[in-house]
């Protein structure tokens, strides 16, 4: 039905321009359900250093950079992706050149991050799914729980993690306790700011609670206090 679209197709979400590559990119290159998740983080990346980890064609980095953030780093594995978000910025007439893009696996970037002492004011991680069946849960929350661990020790004191999971395998409840715990490994506090899900053109019917796959939180990572008390059910 209907005519064939043309390969350097581009379309606009909240203003901004975006290319899509239906022929193929992966989902076209822009993954429409975190939609209204950039634009939250846009309204946070006032004066913030921001670092934004498997990036892909840059959509959440140039939010970022459009809410003011005052540097703005994209970090995805494949090179083809980060040549997209390049021209992504160009697209909306930021200068590739004033902003960092790195090839890169996020896991060795944060790690190379962290022990370099380079922080951040705001890290993004909206990492592929870890777990595409019910026996991969347990691995996958592993994964987040170290990919999340790694993020924290590239903040400064009381930044902002801005974090997703999009795997219908790990309920919200497990993944806001897997962040509990990552930041008491990285002796963190996780204060959540604010909690969503996918847009809302991704319905959820009542009767498929799974359908609820994308888990996105944004929260404050104050300083773990050691003189805080902890209460044990006995």
């Amino acid at each position: 039905m209907g005519q064939v679209p043309p390969r350097d197709l581009v379309v606009q979400e909240h203003g901004l321009k975006f290319h899509a590559n239906l022929f193929e990119g992966q989902k076209t290159g822009l993954y429409l359900d975190q939609r209204e998740n950039r634009r939250t983080v846009e309204g946070w990346s006032r004066g913030c250093a921001v670092l934004n980890c498997f990036a892909y064609t840059g959509a959440f980095s140039l939010y970022a950079a459009r809410g003011g953030a005052t540097s703005v780093a994209s970090c995805d594995i494949a090179d083809p992706a980060m040549a997209e978000a390049r021209r992504n910025f160009a697209l909306n007439g930021f200068d590739p050149a004033g902003y960092e893009f790195v090839s890169e696996d996020a896991f060795e970037l944060l790690e190379r991050y962290g022990r370099g002492g380079r922080r951040f004011d705001l890290v993004i991680l909206d990492p592929p799914s870890f777990a595409k069946a019910k026996k991969d849960r347990y691995a996958a929350l592993r994964a987040y729980a170290r990919l999340n661990r790694l993020a924290l020790g590239c903040l400064r004191p009381d930044g902002l993690l801005a974090t997703a999971s999009c795997t219908s395998q790990v309920s919200a409840e497990a993944f806001k306790a897997m962040l509990a715990d990552a930041g008491r490994q990285a002796g963190r506090r996780l204060i959540i700011l604010h909690e969503a899900g996918q847009a809302i053109d991704h319905p959820v019917p009542a009767g498929f609670p799974e359908g609820r796959y994308l888990k996105f939180i944004l929260a404050q990572a104050t300083e773990w206090d050691s003189r805080e008390i902890t209460f044990q059910a006995v």
